[in-house]
């Protein structure tokens, strides 16, 4: 195996052009010179970190494991003042055994009842020793007559006297090396990871690994064909378009807050447009599309009217700036208008049925008209169904008679009676038409949110789809 080329900072700053383009990410110098033509986020964010180190912005926009996957086929070297990994030293734990207590020998034994009669010969003491160490049992019984103390025999008063003394003293000696053991118990640490009691941690309601992080059958850099299982009329101009995964187990490996892109040939020419699913990785074996057709729509018109049943389409994805998870704030406020609201209802879906995110969700949903609105049956479901966590408001250019909601555009005033205030745990999403996307980010603006750059990121105060 060639050994990895070191490039300094002076040459990867000599190739920032559209048609050369280096970067350096995490240490790592990439030419991504092929890949500008293909990258989600368009051909400016790349020529903008050109030649330089961009890390910060890599990490900012929170690529998926995919783009991290498609960018390691890019790499050809490293940069030089990056540094290399430490190889670290293996640990050897070496468990200590604690050697197991004697018993007690008939030789100390004796030494402690002499200690306490003095010269008295004492007999030894019967003993009864496990091997764990227990304490010693003595006879009481065959302790001898005690001799000559002080010049008094055996069997005078003053011998009755001293014996009786004896006893008490090997008693009391005996009782009080017995609680002495068993307070050590509590002063001394045995040595070796297996002398230690087992932990027991209360129970915790631990939340499992996130289901829309998984890989699927997309691929982020190579367009995928999928053969039209179902088209499912939900208006006079909106479909749901199935399609089904090779697999009925396959899941399509899109993370929330992600869309795919469908290419076609329309009158000779290559048509691509991006979409954002409204099924995701719960729904195994199927990847569903909503999508409105316009008469005059380059791919919708021309290309979707025309689909039928068993129909291949070419899709490739995930792209996208956004990978939403659960803590990434704990209010969200979205206004779409509508095809917009796909994204929405992507996020919505997710929150609602993850009972371990208690993200709070208050969508404002424009449309022209009451037949316009797609989803309908499905917001209003998950409004209802989960009250904490998802508020709902639509509004109306041209209401019917009797419309209870709103009507208009919308306006700041409109925007601060919906959706939640400025604050740090706070992100509000923008979906729709370019006109009133652009009037949005200015209400907001007023309203007290940091306006978003030319680049989406998940960094952003108001984050546009």
């Amino acid at each position: 195996m060639s050994e990895t080329q070191v490039f300094t900072a002076a040459e990867v700053a000599a190739h920032a052009t559209k048609d050369d383009l280096w970067i350096t990410v995490n240490g790592k110098v990439y030419n991504v010179t092929e890949y500008v033509r293909d990258h989600p986020g368009g051909v400016d964010v790349l020529i903008d970190t050109a030649g330089k180190d961009a890390t910060q912005e890599y990490e900012d926009v929170g690529h998926s494991e995919d783009a991290d996957e498609i960018l390691q086929s890019y790499m050809i070297g490293v940069a030089a003042d990056s540094k290399k990994a430490r190889k670290s030293k293996a640990v050897k734990l070496v468990q200590q055994s604690s050697p197991l207590p004697k018993a007690q020998s008939t030789s100390s034994s004796s030494t402690l009842v002499k200690a306490v009669v003095a010269s008295a010969a004492v007999a030894a003491p019967v003993v009864y020793a496990s091997q764990q160490g227990m304490l010693p049992q003595f006879s009481i019984s065959k302790l001898p007559a005690l001799a000559l103390i002080g010049g008094q025999a055996s069997g005078t008063p003053h011998s009755s006297f001293l014996k009786g003394f004896a006893i008490a003293s090997v008693i009391s000696s005996i009782a009080f090396f017995a609680v002495g053991k068993e307070l050590a118990k509590f002063t001394h640490v045995e040595e070796g990871f297996g002398r230690y009691p087992p932990y027991r941690p209360q129970r915790r309601r631990i939340a499992p690994k996130n289901p829309h992080l998984v890989k699927g059958f997309l691929d982020a850099k190579e367009y995928r064909p999928l053969k039209v299982s179902k088209i499912t009329k939900l208006s006079p101009n909106v479909f749901k378009y199935t399609f089904a995964l090779p697999d009925k187990k396959d899941v399509i490996g899109l993370p929330i807050g992600q869309h795919i892109s469908i290419r076609a040939t329309v009158d000779g020419k290559t048509v691509t447009r991006s979409y954002t699913p409204t099924s995701n990785n719960l729904d195994a074996g199927v990847l569903d599309v909503v999508i409105k057709i316009y008469p005059d729509g380059a791919l919708t018109g021309k290309y979707f009217a025309g689909l039928k049943v068993g129909d291949e389409v070419m899709l490739r994805g995930p792209k996208g700036a956004m990978k939403y998870a659960a803590g990434y704030c704990k209010h969200i406020g979205m206004i779409a208008g509508g095809t917009g609201v796909t994204p929405m209802y992507a996020l919505i879906r997710a929150i609602c049925e993850d009972p371990f995110d208690t993200t709070t969700i208050s969508l404002i949903y424009a449309n022209r008209t009451e037949d316009d609105i797609l989803l309908r049956s499905e917001l209003e479901t998950f409004a209802r169904r989960y009250p904490k966590n998802f508020k709902l408001f639509f509004m109306l250019d041209s209401p019917p008679e009797g419309w209870t909601q709103g009507s208009g555009y919308v306006t700041p005033e409109v925007m601060k009676e919906r959706l939640p205030a400025p604050g740090p745990d706070t992100k509000i999403m923008l979906c729709g038409p370019p006109g009133m996307v652009n009037a949005s980010k200015k209400g907001l603006a007023g309203l007290g949110y940091k306006e978003p750059g030319a680049v989406a990121k998940m960094a952003d105060e108001i984050f546009c789809f």
